[in-house]
């Protein structure tokens, strides 16, 4: 099922993409401006090639500072044409980074029903599979060259208990889910997997199944082939960019909902985690605090980690550092402990081999700092093992 670790990792991709939009963005409009001040050879005097390029520095480093006064004051001033057109600049700036902003949460925030939508889908693939069965059967009796149908997958009564189960039915309906318009994949699949798969063979030739068969047919199909098939799994990678990601969490979810289930108990769907709605809170708000506080926290990682410079870190390690500050700042009754162990965890699968050492060192120096200066406070759970 979904865990913290999991949605802090989605939180980092969605942080990481921000990261690199914004700085894409800030230098696309920069070029744009710093053009308008170029020299123009049919314009313009060569020799006046070194003011042009001064104005220029002079227009980008107004741009980059967000018009701090102070940082022009060693700088020749600005007249009110350009300081508009630097205005202007940052204005389209702040749209683009607005509107990119919101489709990125947007994008985020969808992982919730996208995660639902997989789940139902996966759960709803045997009857796909039965039904091709049941086409294929249809064929055989219809067919002048006779050959001894089985059918057992299209007359598996465990299939039928999940087909009819009312929550199912209902919660796919809702949500528009199913394989319809994917029929001839389902079919290929059929073929492809199913037909040579061994177990499966063996099933099919059986002359009556018992519950018990049937049962574990079903399970078979989920554990063997649905979740370990490469043919099946690149469908769901290609069409899931997370897949390898959202893979486990898929798989048990699914597992856990046939573990109690047989003839005689119904289906329990699962949800994406114990304290779901929690949970996604959880997430939505460190993505936010880690964007909203972008330069406090890279001021803090800067002024206090003294032998590292935060413009020369990999991306993905000051993505990482300023996530875990933010949940330590952000979220009282996580303990310390817990968020750097987490992000030691997340830099080891997802930053450079060095990251591991680098994370810990940073991040263990700055929550005793910032601890003892009241900037990160604890309280309640949070100030287990914290000492």
């Amino acid at each position: 099922m979904l865990n913290r670790r999991v949605l802090r990792v989605k939180a980092m991709q969605s942080l990481y993409s921000y990261f690199l939009m914004k700085a894409s963005v800030c230098d696309l409009i920069e070029e744009e401006l710093v053009a308008k001040y170029a020299l123009d050879p049919a314009l313009h005097d060569f020799a006046d090639r070194e003011l042009f390029e001064t104005k220029q520095n002079l227009i980008k480093t107004c741009f980059r500072n967000k018009f701090v006064e102070e940082s022009l004051q060693t700088l020749v001033v600005l007249d009110e044409e350009d300081l508009r057109e630097v205005q202007n600049s940052y204005l389209k700036y702040e749209q683009l980074i607005g509107a990119e902003i919101k489709s990125i949460k947007r994008n985020m925030m969808a992982e919730r029903p996208r995660l639902q939508k997989l789940y139902l889908k996966i759960l709803l693939l045997p009857i796909s599979f039965a039904f091709v069965d049941k086409q294929e059967q249809d064929k055989v009796k219809s067919s002048p060259v006779k050959s001894a149908p089985s059918g057992n997958l299209s007359r598996n009564g465990f299939i039928d208990k999940i087909k009819e189960d009312p929550t199912l039915r209902a919660l796919a309906k809702k949500g528009e889910v199913d394989w319809k318009a994917e029929m001839d994949v389902v079919v290929q699949w059929y073929k492809d997997v199913l037909k040579g798969d061994e177990y499966m063979m063996a099933y099919q030739e059986l002359k009556e199944t018992s519950q018990e068969q049937q049962i574990e047919c079903v399970n078979y199909l989920y554990k063997k082939v649905i979740f370990k098939s490469e043919v099946i799994g690149a469908y769901f990678d290609q069409n899931d960019l997370r897949w390898n990601e959202n893979k486990p969490i898929i798989r048990s979810m699914v597992l856990k909902t046939l573990k109690n289930l047989d003839f005689e108990n119904t289906l329990e769907l699962q949800p994406l985690s114990y304290n779901e709605d929690e949970d996604f809170e959880y997430f939505e708000i460190l993505f936010s605090e880690t964007m909203s506080r972008e330069h406090e926290l890279e001021t803090i990682i800067s002024k206090r980690a003294s032998n590292w410079d935060a413009s020369r870190m990999a991306m993905t390690d000051l993505v990482i550092l300023k996530m875990a500050l933010a949940e330590m700042m952000t979220f009282p009754s996580i303990p310390i402990k817990v968020t750097i162990n987490e992000y030691i965890e997340i830099s080891k699968n997802y930053s450079t081999p060095r990251s591991k050492q680098f994370v810990n060192g940073i991040l263990d120096v700055l929550a005793n700092e910032l601890s003892s200066e009241g900037i990160i406070k604890k309280s309640g759970r949070g100030l287990i093992d914290n000492k």
